[in-house]
């Protein structure tokens, strides 16, 4: 008896870790208007009714692939493993430092970019988990990260600025490889953007 549900229970583990790599995988490959439970349960190779089972449904699946590892970037991972290091940053140079991690986990990760183009082209329950999740970690930044400085809500204001102009090059770089005569696709255009970063955001010290 114990043996049997220890199987089921490992069947269950490896089948919904199959719907959720499907999920990712359809969006990077098919984008958002392909992203359907037929398509995701073929893709894993189960019945998509598994999706409800273990799920609930889509919004399900959406949300726990959001929140978990290797998607939205962590708090550490925008601190480059080192909280304590970055907050002793000063500012402009932790404000370069954060947008910059973010930009390129960003671009290492396809699946949250095709998230993010659907954010911008309608709003469902399915963008809302993405939306929330991403607004958690935002409002986290700028709470434990730029909370010694005095006007709190210039730096929401700034970090709104600064981030959706980040995200916004890093969402083009997929289609263009210059923007007002940038590199996007370089390193060093990314030396530019950071350095742009470090002065816009020196006027919060």
């Amino acid at each position: 008896m114990d043996s049997s549900r220890a199987k089921v229970g490992r069947n269950r583990y490896l089948t919904e870790a199959k719907l959720r790599e499907a999920l990712v995988a359809v969006l990077v490959a098919d984008g958002f208007g392909a992203l359907t439970p037929t398509a995701v349960g073929k893709a894993a190779g189960v019945d998509k009714m598994l999706i409800y089972r273990y799920f609930g449904g889509m919004d399900g699946l959406v949300e726990t692939v959001a929140n978990g590892p290797n998607f939205f970037p962590t708090f550490e991972e925008v601190c480059g493993g080192d909280p304590a290091a970055t907050r002793g940053l000063p500012i402009a140079e932790r404000a370069a430092l954060v947008l910059d991690n973010i930009a390129h986990i960003l671009m290492a990760r396809p699946a949250v970019l095709e998230l993010m183009v659907w954010e911008l082209v309608e709003r469902n329950a399915l963008t809302a988990i993405a939306e929330a999740a991403r607004e958690t970690m935002g409002l986290r930044i700028v709470k434990e990260l730029f909370g010694d400085v005095r006007d709190i809500e210039k730096v929401g204001a700034v970090s709104a600025v600064l981030s959706a102009g980040v995200t916004y090059l890093v969402l083009r770089r997929r289609k263009i490889r210059r923007f007002n005569g940038i590199d996007l696709l370089s390193d060093a255009g990314w030396a530019q953007i950071r350095a742009a970063i470090a002065t816009m955001a020196g006027g919060l010290a």
